[in-house]
């Protein structure tokens, strides 16, 4: 049976194991540029033998990296350790979005109405933005004529991401949208994603106080395209 003096002695090792390697790694991380065996058994105080066999434990657990440091002389450089630098989380907008579609669509009692409404207070307050000064608008012409009307609107969807080209024909004014930010949603269920579409595009207007009016929106009229279709004065 294992007595408490082995069990005593078992945990101080362990715990003098790891305040070495707290030691190196605390030295390590005050130096950038990185330090070698040598330059660390002399900050620390610990052995070269034993510095050897710590950072190998934590080249193990990923907390410091191996480098080639600088040649001051012929033959291989100097390895030298660095402090592993933590890699930041990747931005995951596609899964919020869907969470907060799929909250519209199970509690909202007209979930493409909601997001309609959303986009259209998020064109809005993004178009005043700009008319003060801030972005996403700034640098496009302040006139509250029909070509300064379009032009901040498809900017903001340019910004938004949408890829728009602007059509002016007979017929009437399009939008043509050549990639939607929101395909993945899309492909699912589109009332959210194309109601967030419309209402964008309804409340850049809106807050230009234009008569142009988005009166339809047809989502993937092939796989790459939707068109928006507009209607009103465009004249300056």
């Amino acid at each position: 049976m294992l007595g408490p003096n082995v069990t005593g002695s078992g945990a101080g090792s362990r715990s003098r194991a790891g305040q070495r390697r707290a030691d190196l790694l605390a030295a390590i991380a005050q130096a950038p540029a990185g330090l070698g065996i040598k330059a660390l058994a002399e900050a620390t105080g610990i052995h070269e033998n034993t510095v050897r066999f710590h950072l190998d434990r934590l080249l193990d657990e990923g907390l410091v990296e191996r480098r080639a440091g600088t040649s001051t002389g012929p033959g291989r450089p100097p390895l030298t350790f660095v402090a592993r630098q933590e890699r930041p989380g990747r931005d995951n907008y596609e899964l919020i979005a869907q969470v907060l579609s799929d909250s519209l669509n199970s509690s909202a009692p007209d979930p493409a109405r909601a997001a309609r409404e959303a986009g259209r207070q998020w064109g809005r307050s993004r178009i005043r933005d700009g008319e003060r000064g801030r972005t996403p608008a700034g640098g496009v012409a302040r006139g509250r004529g029909g070509d300064a009307v379009l032009e901040r609107l498809t900017h903001l969807l340019r910004e938004a991401g949408f890829a728009p080209e602007l059509v002016s024909e007979d017929a009437g004014t399009t939008v043509r949208v050549h990639r939607c930010p929101f395909l993945s949603l899309s492909q699912d269920d589109q009332a959210v994603p194309c109601g967030v579409h419309l209402g964008l595009m309804e409340g850049a207007l809106e807050a230009q106080g234009s008569t142009l009016q988005v009166t339809r929106l047809e989502p993937f009229v092939t796989p790459s395209l939707c068109v928006a279709h507009l209607e009103g004065a465009t004249g300056g």
